[in-house]
């Protein structure tokens, strides 16, 4: 098992808001607090707003924070456009504030209600798999041709690049071909699936992402470790505050001391950045007190 080498991060999942102007709010808050990234549902037939549309929104109407998402579904996009929006996006908000968080999909219906080609799994793996190779032969080159099992191009060009050469890429997986192209092929790891069951339970498929990164020749530990989980900073109890949100419960939900404990267990298993979702009647509230209670202390 790998320990990141990588300074602890925190990023902020908002979901749930059906208003721009609160979501605005919400993520401007989060830049003030110390948060580093906001990451937007990827679920286009859900009531929320288009993914790619809301992170560009953001990206201008913020300063700082970089903008992603869990995860970006690539079934819903071909890859020379996705990485024509994601050079553009970067020049926009000028240079360093986008991260591509890429994924094969998970919800068939999603895509056939939209008449969006699906796949099999392994199909939709290959597919993740040409999409990573384009995005970065287009951003490193004038022209590129590529050949690829699902999706490939020829000569494509993609004017403006990004401002620092080509963007980081990672990955949500949850199943060892996918935690292995982790490895292999992205710059970080988000879980799918939510809050890891245990440090433990995490620790073990993490080691997928270390094997694939040694079989390429790449030091494990320089690749970032996401979860997803709730948040909950104070004394009260944390289930009488909020419901379980994102997959199984738990997260980081407690006193700060008991939040630094569940930080360094989860840590030692190899987690460098976590990704909070607060109960939305009181995030505005949890927002500063997060930032000033745990990430002032751990950043």
């Amino acid at each position: 098992m790998s320990q990141s080498s990588n300074p602890i991060r925190f990023g902020l999942n908002p979901r749930g808001f059906t208003e721009y102007e609160g979501i605005v709010a919400v993520c401007r808050a989060a830049e003030a607090a110390g948060f580093e990234a906001v990451a937007f549902s990827d679920r286009p037939p859900e009531t929320n707003f288009e993914g790619w549309t809301l992170a560009t929104a953001v990206a201008t109407a913020t300063e700082r924070v970089t903008v992603t998402h869990s995860t970006l579904n690539v079934p819903y996009r071909y890859p020379a456009l996705l990485a024509k929006m994601a050079a553009s996006l970067d020049v926009i908000a000028g240079g360093g504030r986008v991260r591509l968080t890429l994924g094969a999909a998970a919800q068939e219906d999603h895509a056939t209600s939209f008449g969006i080609p699906w796949g099999a799994p392994g199909e939709r793996v290959d597919g993740l798999i040409d999409t990573i190779a384009i995005l970065r032969g287009l951003w490193a080159n004038d022209s590129f041709t590529y050949e690829g099992k699902r999706y490939s191009v020829n000569e494509a060009v993609v004017n403006p690049r990004p401002s620092g050469g080509s963007l980081p890429i990672f990955i949500g997986a949850l199943r060892p071909r996918m935690l292995r192209l982790v490895g292999t092929a992205a710059d970080g790891w988000l879980k799918n699936g939510g809050w890891p069951t245990s440090p433990d339970a995490y620790a073990q498929l993490q080691e997928q992402v270390d094997r694939g990164a040694e079989q390429a020749g790449r030091d494990p530990a320089t690749i970032r470790r996401v979860v997803n989980c709730n948040a909950y900073v104070g004394d009260a109890d944390p289930n009488s505050a909020l419901a379980p949100t994102l997959g199984a419960a738990g997260g980081l939900l407690g006193t700060p001391d008991q939040i630094f404990e569940i930080i360094e267990a989860h840590r030692e298993a190899g987690v460098d950045t976590f990704h909070v979702q607060f109960a939305n009647d009181i995030i505005h509230e949890q927002l500063p007190a997060f930032g000033e209670q745990i990430i002032a202390k751990m950043t």
